[in-house]
């Protein structure tokens, strides 16, 4: 199984609740120029499904994607925080999945499913490929 982890954009520095901040202006040009390379680079994109925290700026920045991949997302709930084990328990095993979403949770994600520490900077596309049976210790 592919999953690319892709941090939002940069994003607006206060907002009346953290849930609603937006995009910036720039943050959005950043993500349409990375997005549109990473489109023409990536073999069978309708393989995959994008799914995306619910908060706004993760949202906007799933929107920006699905566009330059021609497809489209879905909001799941606990790309907001979730641990990954239970995220990956009820995963089409078969998929590959792109997943928009935030910081610790994208390093936390990747340290447990690989042992390696990351920084993920805001925008940035990271690639992990698992055995999910392994993983899951369904073997």
């Amino acid at each position: 199984m592919k999953i690319y982890f892709i941090r939002h954009g940069e994003a607006e520095i206060y907002a009346d609740d953290d849930f609603k901040r937006k995009l910036t202006t720039i943050g959005k040009r950043k993500l349409e120029e990375s997005f549109k390379v990473f489109a023409n680079n990536l073999k069978d994109k309708r393989s995959y499904k994008i799914y995306s925290s619910p908060l706004e700026r993760a949202k906007e920045t799933a929107e920006i994607l699905a566009k330059h991949l021609d497809s489209t997302y879905e909001v799941k709930e606990y790309l907001a925080g979730g641990r990954i084990k239970d995220i990956l328990e009820n995963l089409d095993k078969g998929e590959n999945y792109i997943f928009v979403s935030h910081e610790p949770f994208i390093s936390n994600w990747i340290y447990q499913l690989t042992g390696e520490m990351k920084i993920i900077s805001r925008g940035s596309i990271n690639l992990v490929e698992i055995d999910l049976a392994k993983f899951l210790n369904l073997e």
